[in-house]
């Protein structure tokens, strides 16, 4: 056995290969351009690649994780198989009625995402459970069978069944999936995807896991060259902070809607851990948009309130706020003349302007190249030549020229609005929710995270930045760490003082064997995992719920729940009532195989401290200021230096300000820069 772990995340500019050896700590990375429909080759010559360098092959690797875009870029592109919908009688427009909410106040010409399965499409079977899964009418076999002939005519590609209280009793749901399978199309019941109570919520994420089963079904047949000629294992990184066989991330696609974010959220979570951290914030900007994530009491928030595309995806996942700003965001003049950045980006093709690729319209990363912040060769060690003169031009005629400014003021405007985006984001997941920033340090990542993390944490008073060693391709090293993980909820709603401790033993012992039989079907054995519980809490009449830990299934481990739920509504709301009723409306389980952390980070032979070259870097529009440049691999454990200054890797670029210090810490090899507090 090699002992090498490999991860792979395949975002929408570039896919992030990372090859690593947790013992020793060796690590190898690339970035290839994301082609698309040649994922698998390309990752698999890029892991051969790496593995050579380390002595072996693509094939001698232990296992492989991979992170993919692929169903959030489903949803926000409207890009889904054509879907069917089947649900109890008189209910059919439970997607259409919705919460009778409008997206917008003001806007009238704000329109609601379209629903997935149009109403031809949604077909009522004659059946009726009551609250407590009881039959109050049985299930029509002779109607169920002429809406299978209505599908098969029509030629759907997915079909999603989502019953009344089938949460309760699956039973009706389950019969319903047998005889569909004769239709040859995926098959997604909310008995499975999502069985919890709130009927739109569990249909609509049950239309959307069956809309993108073809669409998930495609990205792992194009790694099928990856599963049967890599890795000895390969797994799908999922949206809750764990990974899974590619057998569940077919079953269940809407559970990795946030698979690339949720790994950099995992790995910032272990850097945060190693260095002794209270509260930090993550910071990911990549080429098409930012991701921020709050990591706060050792854990990474679950959220299953999150809305991508229009759609509600009330499956548990990373609580990320994501937003159109990263590299590659395009920056434009509006109808009224005003300066904007994204969300539109300008991707891998044609890709920014200094690519010289064919873009032609000026980007973020065309503003860092004009400023002579991103050097022309220190993108890939210098193997990705950037064109500084395109970056220039595009800037002039599209931003500086119209607006009568000189190219280096437009430049400076474009990184300006770009962070001005970032920090509004950064103020919604951590002010807005009661958390105060300047007691916190920023952890930044990305490709171009590194870039703007100076900027951003000035704008927030934020007094202490770090940058990881790997921090270009974080998201991919994060995933290397992650756990396998199985996960199921069920709603069981009860007021914790009235709850039956023997009929809470029963049903969470029902709960993991149920899990525990998935896992072994491929191939865990029980004494590999580790079994955790959370419950969703709230105050009895109260409409939504809090998360909490749930140490065990009994009185201890409610009373304990108890208190984190009034610690975390003191927190989140300002409030906390030691008398009012507290409900249980739904338990989660997680079921997990721990895998090794990526460990420390090997240094190399032998490294100077000393800079390489020296740059012009305009840090504002009026100031040019000669920097000098590291590169990161030269960088010692404990070299100390103060900005403004450059350092550069094989995978970004980190910019320091003046006045402010930077140190490399020992084992990890992460930057921890302090903001100047002149310039805070």
């Amino acid at each position: 056995m090699t002992g090498l772990l490999a991860a792979v995340d395949v975002g929408g500019t570039f896919i992030d290969v990372v090859v690593s050896n947790p013992a020793s700590g060796e690590t190898r990375i690339a970035k290839v351009l994301h082609r698309k429909g040649d994922q698998g080759n390309d990752i698999l010559a890029a892991l051969d690649a790496l593995a050579v360098e380390m002595g072996a092959r693509a094939a001698d690797i232990e296992a492989a994780v991979v992170g993919t875009t692929v169903v959030t870029n489903a949803l926000l592109e409207g890009a889904l198989a054509k879907t069917a919908l089947l649900t109890t009688e008189g209910f059919r427009d439970v997607l259409e009625i919705a919460r009778m909410t409008r997206p917008s106040s003001y806007d009238l010409h704000v329109r609601r995402a379209p629903v997935v399965a149009p109403r031809n499409l949604r077909l009522e079977v004659p059946e009726r459970l009551d609250y407590q899964g009881q039959v109050l009418k049985p299930l029509n076999e002779a109607a169920l069978d002429s809406c299978i002939e209505r599908l098969r005519e029509a030629r759907v590609e997915a079909v999603a069944v989502s019953l009344l209280f089938s949460f309760v009793n699956p039973e009706h749901e389950r019969r319903i999936g047998e005889k569909l399978a004769g239709l040859g199309v995926p098959i997604s019941l909310s008995s499975e995807v999502l069985p919890v109570f709130r009927e739109y919520e569990r249909t609509t994420a049950t239309v959307l896991n069956a809309a993108t089963m073809p669409v998930m079904a495609q990205f792992l047949s194009g790694l099928e060259t990856l599963k049967d000629n890599g890795p000895a294992r390969t797994f799908v990184m999922g949206s809750a902070g764990g990974c899974l066989t590619f057998a569940e991330a077919r079953r269940f696609p809407v559970k990795c809607a946030m698979s690339g974010p949720a790994g950099g959220a995992v790995g910032a979570l272990e850097l945060s851990a190693r260095h002794g951290l209270g509260e930090a914030l993550t910071l990911d900007i990549g080429g098409t948009s930012s991701d921020i994530a709050l990591l706060r009491g050792g854990a990474i928030p679950v959220t299953d309130e999150r809305t991508i595309g229009g759609y509600p995806v009330a499956v548990a996942s990373a609580e990320i706020e994501t937003i159109g700003a990263g590299g590659g965001s395009i920056a434009y003049l509006d109808r009224t003349g005003s300066l904007k950045v994204g969300p539109q980006s300008a991707g891998s093709t044609p890709g920014p302007a200094c690519y010289g690729r064919g873009g032609t319209r000026p980007t973020v990363t065309d503003a860092h190249v004009a400023l002579n912040r991103l050097g022309v060769r220190s993108m890939l060690g210098g193997d990705f030549v950037l064109d500084r003169d395109a970056a220039v031009a595009a800037i002039g005629q599209h931003i500086a020229a119209p607006l009568g400014l000189s190219w280096q003021r437009a430049a400076q405007g474009i990184l300006q609005i770009a962070t001005a985006n970032i920090v509004r984001a950064i103020r919604a997941m951590s002010v807005e929710r009661g958390h105060d920033p300047r007691h916190m340090t920023l952890i930044a990542f990305g490709g171009a995270g590194p870039l703007h993390a100076v900027d951003v944490a000035r704008a927030l008073d934020i007094p202490r930045v770090l940058i990881p060693y790997y921090s270009g391709v974080f998201s991919a090293h994060g995933i290397l760490s992650v756990d396998i993980a199985y996960d199921a909820q069920r709603t069981w709603l009860r007021t914790l003082s009235a709850i039956n401790v023997a009929e809470l033993a029963a049903l969470t012992g029902e709960m993991v064997d149920a899990l525990l039989a998935r896992a072994a079907a491929d191939g865990f054995m029980p004494e590999d995992v580790v079994i955790a519980w959370s419950a969703d809490l709230r105050y009895q009449g109260q409409s939504h719920a809090l998360t909490v830990a749930l140490p065990s299934a009994d009185a201890e481990g409610l009373a304990a729940s108890r208190t984190a739920f009034l610690a975390e509504h003191q927190q989140r709301y300002g409030h906390a009532s030691e008398t009012l009723p507290v409900e249980l409306l739904n338990l989660r389980l997680k079921i997990s195989r721990p895998r090794p952390a990526a460990g420390e980070v090997a240094m190399a032979s032998a490294q100077t401290g000393e800079p390489t070259a020296r740059r012009q870097v305009w840090l504002s529009a009026e100031e040019c200021v000669d920097c000098p440049v590291y590169q990161r691999t030269e960088l010692p454990e404990s070299w100390r230096a103060t900005g403004p200054l450059v350092i550069e890797q094989f995978d970004t670029l980190t910019l320091i300000g003046p006045g402010d210090r930077v140190e490399v810490l020992p084992g990890t090899r992460a930057l921890s820069i302090n903001i100047h507090p002149q310039t805070v």
